[in-house]
């Protein structure tokens, strides 16, 4: 049995067409739309969908009062279920069993509109001069028609991308990297947006280990003002793989606060592949509040994110895969991987983290985009390991030039450690502020942009906390640059 919309169409008409009924219904819930008699996972499916479609063309929101927990089979025609403005699920616990496609549960998407624009205006800023951006508040989709890179390994081109909020013709941001050069060919979209708040909250989700493809929790397209909060997302062992519990895209000033994922899509064990909670592209002014993540392959696979904030997380990685800038991460736990990045610019900032047998900086080398940013660590704390015992590990590929002239320089970032804590174990006798490791080759050809490298504050400790002795180099092998490099250890 199919709880089609069209077999709640009359009561849709009704709830339209009557004053009073629509006066007198603050709120429609899944119970008024069969969830009360469903008699299976499909027809409570339903039900949401239905519910859920009747408050978008009401205006109105969607209550889960009286409702607890909630099993759905997703059915061979399912698609996600759109969202309002405001959905607070009230912590109830849903369990997916979705034996039909890849899909979110839960959508929120609203359809860009192409655009001319001429690329001499868009690292000014100003588009009062556009038509379709002069008024209103608009998120500009910039997207270069010329590959930024090619992914060495992978063998696919990788194309850069922007996001602009556009209030009444200014934009209120910058793009990472300027669009006005030769290289740059440029496509534009926009997408109009309301400011006000959007709310997801309130819900436990569990994927059934009977699911033979994967139901992701929440797809985010072109939204602006997004808050998820207090949302719980399980993940059975699966030999399933490419997850993105969360996947966002094209959207300004997201927030994910208390948020938790306990596994993802990535394989388990020692077989492995990429499957993330946080799957995003091209995001401006995102935040992570006390989210807390864990899956095997690593949390995050973003590319495109400027002005990127993590506060009191704990994840197993966080990275930018590619063309990214400014990062700030305060009070974090990060374990067990690296935080990554590649075609990275501005300053990404570790303030108060804990690093446990992770890598706190590496730069990923298949994208062969060495772009100059600089990394301040400030009153950190680094439990070393035999396998990761250096600040900043730079992949390195080969002495071929990036054929894009953005990315022809291979740059190495510059190093501010302040007041770092080093727990050392018994038998390693070094700490290295860069790792070069890969094709060294490389390291014949002097480096850009490196200029400063400065340690002010370093204390060590065994694990037990008697005090410990640490060698301290700059690099695990030597290297040249193209500047002049001040080193300095306080």
């Amino acid at each position: 049995m199919r709880n089609k919309l069209s077999h709640w169409l009359p009561a849709i008409l009704c709830l339209l067409g009557s004053l009073q009924c629509t006066m007198s219904m603050a709120q429609i819930s899944p119970l008024d739309f069969g969830l009360r008699e469903a008699d299976s996972g499909v027809a409570r499916y339903w039900a949401l969908y239905n519910a859920h479609t009747a408050a978008l063309a009401l205006h109105q929101e969607v209550s889960y009062q009286g409702i607890d927990t909630l099993e759905l089979e997703l059915p061979s025609d399912f698609k996600s279920i759109p969202l309002g403005p405001r959905t607070d699920f009230g912590g109830i616990v849903i369990k997916v069993t979705n034996n039909a496609a890849d899909r979110a549960l839960f959508s929120m998407y609203t359809a860009p509109v192409k655009l001319l624009l001429d690329k001499s205006v868009v690292d000014a800023g100003d588009f009062r001069g556009v038509p379709e951006l002069a008024e209103g508040d608009k998120l500009l989709i910039l997207r270069d028609q010329h590959p930024w890179t090619f992914r060495i390994g992978h063998g696919h081109n990788v194309y850069r991308q922007d996001l602009l909020w556009v209030h009444n013709g200014i934009g209120q941001n910058k793009p990472i990297a300027p669009w006005n050069t030769d290289s740059t060919v440029l496509g534009a979209t926009f997408v109009p947006v309301d400011t006000n708040p959007k709310v997801f909250r309130g819900l436990t989700m569990h994927r059934s280990e009977k699911s033979t493809f994967k139901t992701y929790c929440l797809y985010l397209s072109g939204q602006y003002n997004v808050l998820v909060e207090d949302v719980h997302v399980t993940t059975p062992k699966s030999r399933m793989v490419a997850d993105g519990v969360f996947s966002v895209n094209h959207c300004a000033r997201v927030t994910f606060r208390d948020v938790k994922v306990d596994g993802t899509y990535s394989g388990y064990g020692r077989w492995r592949d990429y499957g993330y909670a946080f799957s995003m592209t091209n995001m401006w002014n995102t935040t992570f509040e006390r989210v807390e993540a864990d899956g095997n392959w690593g949390v995050f696979g973003t590319n495109n994110l400027s002005k990127t904030t993590l506060v009191d997380c704990d994840l197993n990685r966080f990275d930018i895969h590619c063309y990214g800038r400014d990062a700030l991460l305060k009070r974090c736990l990060l374990r067990q991987r690296q935080t990554q990045f590649s075609s990275m610019y501005g300053t990404v900032v570790f303030d108060s983290c804990r690093f446990v047998d992770c890598i706190p900086v590496r730069i990923r080398s298949s994208y062969n985009a060495y772009t100059p940013f600089d990394i301040e660590m400030v009153d950190c704390t680094f439990e070393i390991t035999s396998r990761y015992h250096s600040l900043v590990n730079v992949m390195l590929l080969g002495t071929d030039r990036n054929a894009r002239p953005e990315l022809s320089a291979k740059c190495w970032p510059n190093l501010k450690v302040v007041n770092l804590h080093v727990v050392v174990p018994s038998g390693i006798p070094t700490l290295n502020l860069y790792h070069p490791t890969g094709t060294l080759s490389e390291l014949d050809i002097p480096v850009d942009y490196i200029s400063n490298v400065s340690v002010r504050g370093l204390s060590f400790v065994r694990p037990n906390g008697k005090p410990a002795n640490l060698n301290v180099r700059l690099s695990s092998r030597k290297f040249q640059t193209s500047k002049s490099l001040t080193f300095e250890i306080e």
